[in-house]
């Protein structure tokens, strides 16, 4: 009996190695099946110089309470006006809510739906302190060392230079689309995009536009950032996770500190915060980044490549490991992050109410309301308010085998052909949530090279991009248009 047992159990356990090997060795890379091209050359220097510019013009979003830097954004208008000509005379022009840009360049076919290619002009404020910490000075422009310094060169007007400096190109050879393609370009993207993006996509869908497909800033091409794989990865978003702050509040008795209460506003506020940092929320790997995984695991190097090819027995091997890191945690859950604590204004005081500020970033198919139900029920104090003080729902999933999608790829794989090719997930957000009720499929993606050193300069010290590859988003957004026109 024991005897056919441990047969049957060795007999299942050489099946299961057999599967696992067969699934590892037969998921090899595919062939790509487009050939690189080579445009004509841009100069790269007066390029930079363009985009030196605008970095020295102060755009600043502050807070949704806070007035836009009005003066800043007519200079930033000007300059573009004046940078290209050529777009100015040709394209039709909208300001829209006082201090945003849409762009229309008319398409000779109005059969062909448009698309629509975004970037926003404000940047965020440097963080009070840091400002002796940058090599060059955060709006100087500068010009050093093969790179442009400054707030805005990776966040994120160098998208709105490189489309205007790629449409200006392809103007002078006298190019004409069949596809109308539209270009939006944000004021107050950094602090939700409600009267930039949101306006722009009211006036489209209020003229009837739908819209193809969008692109946005979001992903980047990362080299040495994903483990297993040694070649630079184009990653193109498929979605953003949404976005929610919730804010905790406790009340208590004040008084002298000499004779507390059993527990302060302060303890209470400690004990819910401790709750939800020890029940996050659980991690599951669904699209797009079981998209990504599923793609570049046959470039990956062992054993990843076994795990990641045969999920349905590693999966919960790999959720593990995934979990343990920051950006890929940051793939596999919806994210918890204490980010404002508040309370007590003397030290033989008791507070009255202590306050604390939780930030969410919600994956696919989670809600507003899931997020205040676990936090609810995690928390499980009636003595704590609970208060939405600003969210989004996650955006849609876009299609991966949509026409939108395959254009991007093709255009990379025509202007990049070192990197590989894969859909990936936003962890932050953009202006493309918008746009969902006007566009088919929205997608997120600049062709900025990116190292280990680099994540730290978005929305921290020492932004800059190298203009060598300055000059390859903008041939990236050249050779796209040509691509998109139809």
């Amino acid at each position: 009996m024991f005897k056919k047992i441990g047969l049957l159990v060795g007999a299942i356990l050489i099946a299961l190695v057999g599967v696992v090997a067969f699934n590892t060795f037969t998921n090899t890379p595919s062939t790509a099946s487009v050939d690189p091209i080579k445009l004509p050359p841009i100069d790269a220097d007066a390029a930079a110089a363009r985009l030196s510019e605008a970095v020295r013009i102060e755009t600043i979003s502050i807070g949704r309470d806070d007035p836009p830097a009005a003066a800043e954004f007519d200079r930033l208008h000007l300059l573009i006006s004046s940078s290209f000509p050529l777009v100015q005379e040709t394209l039709q022009r909208d300001v829209v809510g006082d201090h945003s840009l849409l762009y229309t360049w008319k398409g000779s076919d109005p059969s062909l739906p448009p698309v629509l290619l975004m970037g926003h002009m404000d940047v965020v404020p440097i963080e009070p302190g840091t400002e002796q910490d940058w090599e060059e000075g955060p709006f100087s422009g500068t010009i050093k060392n093969g790179a442009i310094w400054g707030r805005g060169t990776l966040d994120d007007k160098l998208s709105v230079f490189a489309i205007l400096e790629a449409a200006e190109y392809l103007l002078a050879e006298n190019f004409t689309p069949k596809r109308t393609i539209y270009f939006a370009f944000g004021h107050d993207e950094e602090i939700g995009g409600e009267n930039g993006a949101g306006k722009i996509a009211a006036l489209l869908k209020e003229r009837g536009v739908k819209l193809s497909f969008t692109l946005d800033e979001g992903m980047v091409i990362v080299d040495g950032l994903m483990p297993g794989v040694d070649e630079p990865i184009a990653f193109i978003a498929l979605a953003e996770k949404g976005y929610l702050t919730l804010q905790l509040a406790a009340m208590a008795e004040g008084g002298h500190s000499s004779i507390p209460p059993r527990t302060t506003a302060i303890g209470k506020i400690a004990r819910a915060v401790a709750r939800l940092e020890d029940n996050r929320f659980p991690a599951a790997l669904i699209s797009p980044a079981a998209n990504m995984f599923d793609t570049l695991a046959p470039h990956m190097s062992m054993p990843l490549k076994a795990i990641i090819s045969n999920r349905w027995l590693f999966d919960p091997i790999l959720l593990g490991e995934l979990g343990k890191g920051g950006a890929t945690n940051a793939m596999v859950r919806t994210t918890t992050a204490v980010t404002i604590a508040e309370g007590g204004t003397k030290d033989n005081v008791l507070p009255t109410i202590a306050m604390a500020t939780i930030n969410f970033r919600m994956l696919p198919g989670t809600t507003i309301q899931d997020v205040v139900d676990h936090v609810t029920a995690v928390v499980d104090d009636p003595d704590i308010e609970i208060t939405v003080k600003q969210g989004n729902d996650p955006s849609k999933v876009s299609d991966q085998n949509g026409e939108g999608y395959r254009l991007i790829e093709t255009t990379i794989r025509e202007t990049l052909p070192d990197v590989l090719v894969s859909p990936g997930l936003m962890l932050a957000g953009s202006d493309s949530k918008h746009y969902e009720a006007i566009a088919e499929n929205s997608y997120r993606f600049i062709p900025m090279r990116f190292g280990p050193e680099d994540l730290a300069r978005v929305h921290g010290t020492n932004e800059r991009i190298m203009i060598d590859n300055y000059a390859e988003i903008i041939q990236f957004y050249r050779r796209l248009m040509q691509n998109v026109a139809g």
